[in-house]
């Protein structure tokens, strides 16, 4: 009588087994991390052009193209072996992040590249193509529609016999919208913090500001710090 087949024996003759890496080859390997390399390097082209934010930073950037390498890595190797994919779910479920993400939109762009690095190292080379140009164009819409180019930080010195009513009749009708930020007042002036849209990029406005009698420093500044 033939004993019943229980999970166990399963389990060993179907994962303990197999073979690590079994039917990857290196020239597999080495096209999935270039193909990986260049869908990183689009997504980090995107975050560079789309960047709205007053401080680019150059090392979240770049570390989209290697989490997007290093994703395809673990995907290649979970794949290969469902053994070691177990061990490597647990080793990976310790892993806690306590990095503080900047700008929500940062959060789009890390999910999109592990996105990419997991449709890479299962082998979908063509969904990954698509979806990475297709996701690429829509940030990139995205970002000219709800853009930042005419968008500056205006910050105003003066001293405290000037009226805020008086700062904002100038600034209503030299800009095309203005928000105010912040206040912050000494003992012999204050300094009045706005944001505001520039009509076609024209920043004349700040010569009208500083006439204004008590004003003693006008500062606009914006928003784009890098170059592509």
């Amino acid at each position: 009588m033939n004993k019943p087949l229980t999970f166990q024996d399963i389990f060993k003759n179907n994962f303990l087994n197999s073979q690590a890496f079994e039917g990857i080859t290196l020239n597999q390997v080495l096209i999935a991390l270039l193909f990986a390399f260049l869908a990183g390097m689009f997504i980090y082209l995107i975050y560079r052009i789309s960047d709205n934010t007053p401080a680019f930073v150059n090392s979240f950037a770049v570390s989209l193209v290697a989490l997007t390498m290093i994703t395809t890595l673990v995907i290649m190797t979970i794949t290969s072996n469902v053994l070691l994919s177990l061990g490597m779910v647990g080793a990976l479920s310790i892993v806690r992040f306590r990095t503080a993400v900047k700008e929500a939109i940062d959060i789009i762009y890390m999910f999109w590249a592990i996105t990419m690095g997991i449709t890479i190292g299962a082998g979908f080379y063509f969904i990954a193509t698509v979806g990475c140009l297709v996701i690429g164009t829509v940030l990139l819409a995205m970002s000219k529609i709800t853009g930042r180019e005419n968008l500056f930080v205006l910050v105003i010195n003066a001293n405290q016999k000037v009226n805020q009513s008086q700062l904002e009749e100038v600034i209503k009708k030299n800009v095309r919208k203005y928000r105010f930020k912040a206040k912050t007042s000494f003992a012999q002036e204050a300094e009045y913090t706005y944001e505001v849209h520039l009509i076609k990029g024209d920043s004349a406005f700040t010569d009208i500001l500083t006439a204004v009698e008590g004003v003693e420093n006008v500062s606009l500044v914006g928003f784009k710090t890098h170059n592509l």
